[in-house]
């Protein structure tokens, strides 16, 4: 290279030092990012409802369970696992009063304060769902045995699947591992 194109090169480095400082410093200078909340945080009423389920025996894990409540930390759906060994995996993701509500008259509509201990057909080994639901009127718990829920006990298991599927998080991915280190070095 020439001596001016090496000049000119090193002004654009520079330059693009400066640039990169400056961007940095304003982004620094700003306020820090924080999540705001819309007023109809302020005005939710939690009302202390809740809703939990757990399965005892699934294929997924030894317990596995989604819940939504809104008294402890703000209107939230849970979703988490148990191992054999007692490793507890959870996930978790705010929900904003719209979507509780929305979710709370859904689960409302299977007539959750009617509903008992259900008498499904079911074998020794099938997995055991048990059920929590509780507003400012009261609290319910309930159990159904079998791997295939009837409605309208379906319904709850369910709804908060589908809202619980939508969590981020490791356990939300498709991955699969997969041990091939038992196959012989001409099959791979």
């Amino acid at each position: 290279m020439t001596a001016p194109a090496i000049t000119a090169r090193r002004s654009w480095l520079a330059l693009g030092a400066i640039g990169a400082a400056t961007l940095g410093g304003l982004a620094a200078c700003g306020k820090p990012a924080t999540h705001r909340r819309t007023s109809s945080y302020a005005n939710f009423d939690c009302k202390d409802r809740s809703v939990l389920y757990f399965v005892v025996g699934s294929l997924a894990a030894q317990e596995a369970g989604v819940s939504i409540d809104c008294a402890e930390a703000g209107p939230r759906v849970t979703r988490y696992t148990l191992s054999d060994d007692g490793t507890r995996v959870e996930d978790s993701q705010e929900l904003t009063p719209g979507d509780f509500d929305a979710l709370w008259k859904r689960i409302d509509g299977t007539g959750w304060r009617n509903l008992r201990d259900c008498d499904a057909p079911a074998g020794d080994n099938e997995p055991v769902y048990t059920y929590e639901v509780a507003d400012w009127n009261g609290r319910t718990t309930f159990q159904c045995d079998g791997l295939h829920q009837p409605f309208p006990y379906s319904a709850i298991v369910d709804e908060l699947d589908a809202r619980a599927a939508k969590i981020r998080g490791d356990r939300g991915r498709n991955t699969l591992d997969i041990d091939d280190s038992d196959l012989d070095d001409d099959r791979r």
